[in-house]
C-alpha cells in the first residue's frame, strides 16, 4: 500500500525512492497526478545526483 499526505494546496503527496544507473539512491516527494502522460521530470540537481541521462530538456 501507499500512503502519503495532502499538502495546504489539497495536493496528494508521496514519498518515491529513485535509482540511477549505477546504484546512487535519494527519496524524493512527488504530488500525485490522476491525468499521467507517460514523463516523468526531475530537477537538475536530481539529475545530476542520480547521474542520469536527459532525454530531453523542456
Amino acid at each position: 500500500m501507499i500512503e502519503g499526505v495532502v499538502n495546504a494546496a489539497y495536493e496528494p503527496i508521496i514519498t518515491l525512492g529513485v535509482q540511477g544507473p549505477t546504484g546512487q539512491a535519494s527519496e524524493i516527494e512527488a504530488v500525485v497526478d490522476t491525468g499521467f502522460t507517460g514523463f516523468l521530470t526531475a530537477t537538475p540537481a536530481l539529475v545530476a545526483d542520480l547521474r542520469l541521462r536527459y532525454l530531453s530538456r523542456g
